[in-house]
């Protein structure tokens, strides 16, 4: 079941850069037909029994996620950090009075002794009082990746909203905290996507892609190693970087991710895709442009555009949502649900 959150609404799916909008504007699978690479396996009048062990050990899983993915846990905001502690930090990295790139985040969850950040970010915030913002002096060591950085001077000003507990909090208390009205309706949604991903599995493990056309596999493989390549830049590292210190050869690293990134993703997508065009159903540009536009709702803040989601999220990662959602939307008709 480990798949079936990200199949279906959930962020982590920013990855998962697949199409453009509209039949005619596809990306992926504009030149081939489906059924050619594609065994669909039947995905009318599937039985599931929301009474069973399976489905409530699905449900659970959902809400752990949820807690996961949200930050659910109780919030210590009294105190001073210790080591150990998983600090919600703000911060602002400055070199000579210019905040520089990659440098700024708001709620990022630091977990104090993991060495993840450059030496003295983390043990400078040991004692500090929760609440309040310190600036650290600190200077990048001189084999960092980037040049622009490496051997350089920087101060780094931090705040400690709070420090997060392993404790999750009750439903009581965070069906709130993801605009949720009352706790009836949050456990509906959950029920929701908890068939909706049951069903969507079913039917992907089921089914069997026998081939990826050329064209797409390089289409989906450029956009994934794009994303890569700005994670990485998070880290200082580039793709030859990464690539030499893992000990892997160019045509090893190629190898791995195609076989670990690439075709699991298209064993996925060929599948909804293959059952949205059996449906007669496509997606259109508005369809996306009004995705877009919930999301902004969602996130709360007015100033966010559609540009930034796409920067952020990938360009095609709304329209990757629509597919998703009309899928699981067809399935759950025919489901036999009880």
């Amino acid at each position: 079941m480990k798949r079936i959150i990200s199949l279906i609404l959930v962020v982590a799916f920013a990855a998962l850069c697949l199409t453009g909008c509209g039949e005619k504007d596809r990306i992926l699978y504009k030149s081939v037909k489906l059924t050619k690479y594609v065994d669909l396996a039947e995905y009318k009048g599937i039985k599931i029994d929301t009474s069973s062990d399976e489905f409530k050990k699905l449900y659970d899983e959902i809400i752990a996620g949820d807690v996961e993915d949200y930050g659910l846990y109780v919030r210590k905001t009294e105190g001073t950090v210790a080591n150990g502690d998983t600090a919600n930090i703000d911060y602002v990295g400055k070199k000579d009075g210019v905040a520089f790139e990659g440098g700024t985040a708001s709620g990022y969850d630091l977990t104090i002794g993991s060495n993840s950040f450059i030496d003295g970010f983390e043990t400078g915030l040991i004692g500090v009082e929760i609440g309040s913002t310190v600036d650290l002096n600190l200077t990048f060591p001189t084999n960092y990746q980037s040049s622009d950085l490496a051997g350089k001077a920087v101060v780094f000003t931090v705040k400690v909203n709070y420090v997060k507990t392993t404790d999750p909090m009750s439903p009581e208390d965070y069906y709130k905290q993801i605009n949720f009205k009352t706790l009836k309706e949050y456990e509906a949604d959950v029920k929701d996507r908890a068939i909706k991903g049951n069903l969507l599995e079913t039917v992907i493990d089921k089914s069997k892609v026998k081939d990826y056309p050329e064209e797409d596999i390089e289409i989906l493989k450029n956009d994934l190693i794009k994303l890569f390549e700005k994670n990485l830049q998070y880290y200082g590292m580039t793709i030859d970087t990464y690539i030499s210190q893992t000990g892997m050869t160019q045509e090893a690293f190629d190898k791995k991710f195609l076989d670990e990134q690439v075709y699991p993703l298209m064993n996925e997508q060929m599948v909804l895709y293959a059952i949205l065009d059996k449906e007669k159903e496509e997606v259109t540009t508005e369809d996306v442009d009004n995705r877009i536009k919930e999301m902004i709702k969602e996130i709360g803040e007015s100033e966010v555009t559609a540009d930034q989601l796409k920067e952020y999220y990938g360009e095609y990662y709304f329209e990757n949502m629509v597919v998703s959602e009309k899928v699981s939307k067809i399935i759950k008709g025919y489901a036999k649900i009880k």
